[in-house]
């Protein structure tokens, strides 16, 4: 008699390329909490995921820093920065975009929005009073969901009251964009991680921050220049 054999689950060969979209000046002690004060250099991150059946990019950076409100200053692009310019270099335009993950409504995450017209913008419902959206159509969920193969945003309230990370399947450990949740790898490396000091509800970003923990992911923060010692992460 035969017997059938498991069939092994396959996981997506997901990519998950970070874009350097500028660079704010700012307190550091502000984004982990008991860091020494300093004032430092932190990029603008965007993340476009390969691999999937949609094209994906999370966050658009902050926009055009001559356009900018004075009080995001200081704060500078140059022109290679621009999220036109950082996604050609791995081989993509704006139009090839199907899909952006909006993590929270903050300047610096939505400032490129309107260059992804054809892209369906993904928000968290709980997002919608937490800033101005401005003109962008977005398509609004609420909680954690797969929006496409291998990829699934997770609700982190806290840092504001929607903002979402991204987990993305890999071949050896899931990856997850943390946004502004974590963003630097200084929150991470702590055990337990620690909270940055840009909160709107303390206990909603303790109970994230340990469903992230809980996700066994290899973390990816949203400020952070180390993020840029690989150029792609899988």
């Amino acid at each position: 008699m035969k017997t059938r054999r498991k069939r092994r689950r396959t996981i997506a060969s997901l990519k998950v390329h970070p874009l350097h979209v500028g660079t704010i000046t700012r307190q550091i002690a502000n984004f982990c909490h008991s860091l020494e004060p300093a004032i430092v250099d932190l990029p603008l991150i965007c993340w476009y995921i390969e691999g999937s059946d949609k094209r994906i990019l999370v966050d658009t950076g902050g926009g055009d820093p001559s356009a900018a409100d004075p009080k995001h200053h200081p704060y500078k692009r140059g022109d290679t920065q621009t999220p036109e310019n950082a996604l050609k270099k791995i081989g993509v335009s704006c139009q090839d975009i199907d899909m952006v993950i909006v993590t929270h409504l903050h300047w610096d995450h939505i400032g490129g929005n309107g260059l992804f017209r054809h892209a369906k913008i993904i928000l968290q419902s709980d997002e919608l009073g937490s800033a101005d959206p401005g003109e962008t159509d977005y398509t609004i969920i609420s909680g954690d969901e797969e929006i496409a193969k291998g990829i699934r945003v997770v609700l982190t309230p806290g840092h504001t009251p929607g903002i979402q990370g991204v987990l993305v399947e890999s071949e050896k450990k899931p990856i997850f964009i943390a946004s502004d949740t974590l963003p630097l790898f200084k929150n991470i490396e702590s055990d337990p991680f620690k909270i940055s000091d840009i909160y709107v509800d303390i206990e909603q970003y303790h109970a994230s921050i340990k469903k992230i923990a809980e996700l066994s992911a290899f973390i990816l923060p949203g400020h952070d220049f180390r993020v840029f010692e690989k150029e792609v992460y899988s």
